[in-house]
C-alpha cells in the first residue's frame, strides 16, 4: 500500500512540473502588482497644486476674459461670462485609445516616444461648441529626438508623414508648419497624419460636490 502511494506521488509530481511548460491559469502566472511610479504625489500635495492656481490666476484670467470691445466688465450672472478653465477631462477609454495608437505610428515610422507633452491651448471665439468658445484646454502630442540643422540632438514634438508608397517617417511640427528656406516640404502624395490628441471636455470649477477638488 505505501509502494502504490509513492508512485502515485511521484507520478503526481512528476505531471504538475510538465504541465506547467504549456500555458496555464496558474496563480503564479499572474501579473506581478507593480509598485507605485516615482510621478505619484500625495493627495494633500495635488490639493495644494489646484487651489494655489486657484488663487494666484483664476481671478485674472476671469477679469482678462469678460471685457467687452467698448471696455465694460462683463458681470458673473451675464450669460457671456466666462469661468476659467480648472480641469479638463479626458475619458479613460479613449486615452488609453490615443496612446496605443501612437505608439502604433510610432513603431511603423521607426522612432520612439520620448516624452508625451501637454500643450495649454484656446478654443476661438467661433469655436463650434458654444462651452468652449474663448476657454483654456490642453493637448497632447509625443516627442522624440531628433538631429538638427547644426547637428545638436533635440527632443521636438512630431507628426507623421505617409508618402506615396505607405512608408511613414516622423517629422518636427515646426518644419511641417513653418517651413523655412531649405528645408524638405511634402513630396507628390505624401499625406500628414497628426498625432495631436484633443477633445477634452473643459471643466469650469470650483465644483459644487464636496467630494472632488
Amino acid at each position: 500500500m505505501k509502494k502504490t502511494t509513492l508512485v502515485a506521488a511521484v507520478l503526481t509530481a512528476a505531471f504538475l512540473m510538465t504541465s506547467c511548460d504549456e500555458p496555464c491559469d496558474c496563480e503564479g502566472d499572474e501579473a506581478p502588482i507593480l509598485g507605485a511610479p516615482s510621478n505619484i504625489i500625495p493627495l494633500a500635495t495635488a490639493d495644494s497644486l489646484y487651489k494655489n492656481y486657484g488663487n494666484s490666476r483664476v481671478d485674472l484670467i476671469e477679469l482678462a476674459e469678460n471685457i467687452t470691445e467698448e471696455g465694460d466688465t462683463i458681470p458673473e450672472e451675464d450669460a457671456r461670462y466666462k469661468k476659467a478653465t480648472r480641469a479638463v477631462r479626458l475619458p479613460y477609454k479613449q486615452l488609453k485609445e490615443y496612446l496605443a495608437y501612437i505608439e502604433q505610428e510610432a513603431d511603423t515610422a521607426g522612432v520612439e516616444i520620448v516624452e508625451l507633452r501637454v500643450y495649454f491651448g484656446k478654443y476661438n471665439d467661433s469655436f463650434i461648441e458654444k462651452n468652449k468658445k474663448g476657454r483654456a484646454t490642453v493637448f497632447l502630442n509625443p516627442a522624440t529626438e531628433f538631429t538638427l540643422a547644426d547637428g545638436k540632438k533635440d527632443t521636438v514634438s512630431y507628426a507623421i508623414i505617409t508618402g506615396a508608397n505607405g512608408a511613414k517617417r516622423a517629422e518636427m511640427v515646426g518644419k511641417i508648419l513653418n517651413p523655412k528656406e531649405g528645408d524638405v516640404g511634402l513630396g507628390d502624395g505624401e499625406e500628414i497624419d497628426s498625432q495631436s490628441g484633443d477633445r477634452g471636455q473643459v471643466i469650469p470649477p470650483p465644483y459644487t460636490d464636496p467630494n472632488d477638488f
